[in-house]
């Protein structure tokens, strides 16, 4: 089974019909969407509906709970805390009923999935270093866990204690071996890379795939603008 790994989609329909195109040309059926399709960007509606319409497996991130806990969205800093609430207010109801239904944590087989740690979903840490795999190793007995929300492309192995940044490219995957990954973001890239990154996991190959493309950054940044949102926003996708 061949998966699109989305993370950190942000709003930026762009960067995710760009993603979507070159996935099915890969013959990609199947997706695992990380959370926070929403936030920051001009499109929160139509991310968050193709999320929900089209993910086999899918977690809450931090911008979609903090929509759900007022006192989350409070702790944002300034430009994070306007888009957010920007995007409450022209988030369709239907939508806000389909994130109530997304858990922090989803387990299934030998795959778990979380926004932002394995150990505590719901804190919404960072996975950056060897402490935080090692508590998330603890957490799960999966094989494959993938997690978000860095906005960079990453890896930790379990047993040969590897890890750190993924660059472009196919990860070739051990089968005794457990894995914490991470496709980087969709739509707010942010390791001085502009392009739009997600994973392609094959679980019958047992490779995992950082694919970076470009697309009409211009055009999503000109849409922060025009919705009023802040300017720095639109600036960091260039």
């Amino acid at each position: 089974m061949r998966y699109g790994v989305f993370a950190d989609i942000h709003g930026n329909l762009e960067a995710l019909e760009t993603a979507l195109e070159y996935a099915r040309k890969r013959c990609v059926s199947r997706y695992m969407v990380l959370g926070d399709s929403i936030g920051y960007g001009a499109n929160p509606n139509e991310c968050l509906d193709w999320a929900l319409r089209n993910a086999t497996f899918h977690v809450l991130g931090n911008h979609e709970a903090a929509i759900l806990r007022e006192e989350l969205g409070e702790r944002f800093t300034g430009g994070a805390h306007q888009a957010i609430r920007w995007t409450a207010e022209w988030l369709k109801p239907e939508l806000l009923s389909g994130i109530r239904d997304l858990p922090y944590l989803l387990t299934k087989g030998n795959i778990a999935l979380a926004h932002g740690t394995l150990h505590h979903p719901g804190d919404f840490h960072y996975l950056i270093d060897e402490s935080d795999a090692y508590r998330s190793f603890v957490a799960t007995r999966s094989s494959f866990g993938f997690v978000g929300h860095t906005h960079a492309p990453g890896f930790f192995a379990e047993h040969s204690k590897l890890g750190g940044f993924l660059g472009e490219g196919i990860l070739k995957l051990v089968r005794e071996e457990r894995y914490l990954l991470n496709p980087g973001s969709v739509g707010q890239p942010r390791d001085r890379d502009v392009r739009l990154s997600f994973g392609i996991f094959d679980e019958d190959e047992l490779t995992f795939e950082i694919v970076r493309l470009p697309y009409d950054n211009k055009k999503a940044a000109g849409k922060i603008l025009a919705a009023g949102l802040p300017a720095f926003l639109a600036q960091r996708l260039l």
